[in-house]
């Protein structure tokens, strides 16, 4: 009898250890396609692949608490991913090479009121932008996308992919001074285009150069375009 009860209990603890076994090694493929996921959406989004990234961040391939983590994780890059995308829109638009043009002058001067929008327009999304880069950029907003943080586990992985994901990214810093030198070139533009707005009918485009009725004003004209050099 004592030899059945023995081996009942062995029996017993084996079952446990191999429960216990299958549950480690479910947490383990878990995270293991966690963090294959997330590395394939940055390998995509490195090759500029956005549909197929964007398809990736819109599905869950775990479950469970995994999943809370995955979609925390997917939810801030798919924000930054957005701004990004916002941010390098902004930085290639148009008006940046067509303002200062003689075709622009001749085309949308001497009120160049269409110009002038655009101008603003962009020195506004940029300035969002670059806040927006800010906020993402904080360990708040960050830990803000985790809903649940009861587990240590679970809040710890999360900061290891979400520091890895910023690593792999462009330096927060860098994307702030670009949008900076780009606010600046913005910001002589529009003084460049006041400037010819507040003294129209004293300048002409003659062969694609800007020709000015008073020596002082050519002066004043060439001295705003060399801020942008």
């Amino acid at each position: 009898m004592k030899k059945k009860i023995l081996i009942i209990i062995g029996v017993l603890i084996l079952l446990i250890a191999i429960l216990i076994a299958v549950f480690v090694v479910k947490d383990l493929r878990q995270e293991k396609t966690l963090r294959d996921e997330i590395a394939s959406i940055q390998e995509l989004a490195g090759s500029e692949q956005m549909d197929a990234v964007n398809e990736k961040l819109g599905h869950i391939v775990t479950t469970g608490d995994y999943a809370k983590v995955e979609k925390a994780v997917k939810n801030y890059m798919a924000d930054n991913f957005n701004n990004a995308i916002t941010i390098a829109e902004a930085l290639n638009d148009e008006v940046l090479t067509n303002a200062l043009t003689a075709e622009n002058y001749m085309s949308d001067g001497p009120d160049f009121v269409k110009t002038k929008l655009l101008l603003s327009d962009l020195q506004k999304r940029l300035t969002k932008a670059k806040e927006e880069q800010k906020r993402l950029s904080t360990n708040e907003t960050v830990m803000s996308y985790l809903k649940d943080k009861e587990d240590s586990y679970y809040v710890d992985l999360y900061k290891e992919i979400i520091g890895e994901e910023e690593s792999a990214s462009e330096d927060a810093i860098e994307i702030e001074q670009s949008i900076d030198e780009v606010l600046d070139m913005v910001a002589v533009e529009q003084s460049v285009i006041d400037f010819l707005s507040e003294n129209k009918g004293q300048w002409t485009v003659q062969d694609g150069i800007v020709a000015f009725s008073d020596e002082a004003l050519n002066v004043q004209y060439n001295q705003l375009l060399l801020e942008l050099e």
